[in-house]
């Protein structure tokens, strides 16, 4: 497909996601949020997040150091926001990971498998410590409240979750013998990388002085990167926002704030990613 198509496509799914969140509440309400949000929270937001970014990119450096490619913490650190610069901003399919994958065989020489395998199991790891995160999260939510959002118990989530990484984990040390001995080390860090994306969004929270249960937010974030993954949209924008405005009003939070949220953790991944822009990736480590 054309890669203008494909940009296109982004942006009216985009365009459609947020209309449908915005039928659903009043855009005076979010904008009235957004234009009296405590600056003093942002600016710990921005860090947090910026932080949460940086412990990933280690992450992903251990997995490109494992083919191995003869790679620097710094080159490492400025690739990975200009991935970020690429996912979110210019048009194009090749995306943000597809970038680094192009730089790095360029530069190296490496097989091209070997780095889409690398960045892929990067992906996948994070995720999994995101869905941990989302279970061990979800027992907190009222009984009454659940049962609006899942057909089915919570407990269930456990076992299933069990299962699930225990056939990953063998499935791991059977097909990926390269990056098997990280992944200890690696799933540690995914877990950092949520946990100091959950403290954005508290941090948020405060910044519109959030009102309901503060846990609803939390998972509802999780629930809703879990459908920023997917590429059919800019960043995750609409993907997000309609996780947040279709849970909010079930778990008792409010879907103005919950949406308010949402798009102001996408500006601070825009803010961030602007930054990959003006890094150099010359560097003789490569």
């Amino acid at each position: 497909m054309n890669k203008w198509l494909k940009w296109t496509l982004r942006i009216l799914l985009s365009g459609v996601a947020l209309y449908l969140v915005f039928r659903k509440i009043r855009w005076q309400q979010v904008e009235h949020l957004l234009a009296h949000a405590q600056p003093w929270w942002l600016i710990p937001a921005l860090i947090g997040y910026n932080l949460s970014q940086i412990v990933s990119a280690a992450r992903l450096f251990i997995f490109y150091r494992r083919i191995p490619v003869p790679l620097s913490r710094r080159l490492n650190l400025a690739l990975y926001y200009k991935g970020m610069f690429y996912n979110l901003l210019l048009p194009g399919g090749i995306g943000g990971d597809g970038y680094k994958v192009h730089f790095l065989r360029k530069k190296s020489g490496q097989a091209l498998k070997k780095l889409i395998s690398a960045t892929l199991l990067d992906r996948l790891n994070g995720l999994a410590a995101l869905v941990l995160l989302l279970v061990l999260l979800s027992p907190a939510i009222p009984s009454k409240l659940w049962s609006r959002v899942m057909p089915f118990p919570v407990w269930w989530l456990i076992p299933v979750y069990g299962v699930l990484l225990a056939v990953a984990w063998q499935a791991a040390k059977k097909y990926c013998p390269t990056w098997f001995p990280v992944l200890p080390r690696t799933t540690g860090l995914s877990l950092g990388v949520q946990v100091l994306q959950l403290a954005t969004v508290l941090c948020l929270m405060q910044a519109i002085h959030t009102s309901g249960p503060v846990v609803a937010y939390l998972w509802l974030f999780l629930l809703s990167g879990i459908a920023a993954v997917i590429p059919f949209t800019i960043g995750g924008a609409g993907a997000r926002e309609i996780v947040f405005m279709a849970g909010a009003s079930l778990l008792g939070a409010s879907a103005a704030q919950a949406v308010a949220v949402s798009l102001l953790f996408f500006l601070l991944s825009v803010l961030s990613a602007w930054a990959g822009a003006y890094l150099s990736l010359d560097d003789r480590s490569l």
